[in-house]
């Protein structure tokens, strides 16, 4: 029996130096962006890339290198950003 999963997602990127993608399985959906900017929205939420600083749900992650991959990876327990592999928690105040 094949199971279809429904879930609103996009991706969106600015030039040619820069690449969204989401891919959705059965067990998880990845959100990848590529570059200096992009924009994906997977599951409900929007992971942004813009100057230099990654963002969910307006939440700034931080600031990243110049050029990078951020991840965003959601399953059924969790949602974990990652930049250049590396797991991310939302940037002190």
């Amino acid at each position: 029996m094949a199971v279809l999963l429904s879930a609103p997602c996009y991706a969106s990127s600015s030039s040619e130096s820069n690449s969204s993608s989401i891919n959705v399985s059965d067990e998880q959906s990845v959100a990848t962006i590529k570059g200096r900017a992009g924009i994906a929205v997977i599951q409900g939420d929007k992971v942004e890339l813009d100057r230099r600083t990654v963002y969910v749900n307006g939440l700034s992650y931080g600031k990243v290198p110049d050029l990078c991959e951020i991840q965003y990876i959601v399953t059924k327990t969790a949602r974990t950003l990652y930049v250049d592999g590396k797991p991310r928690s939302p940037a002190a105040k």
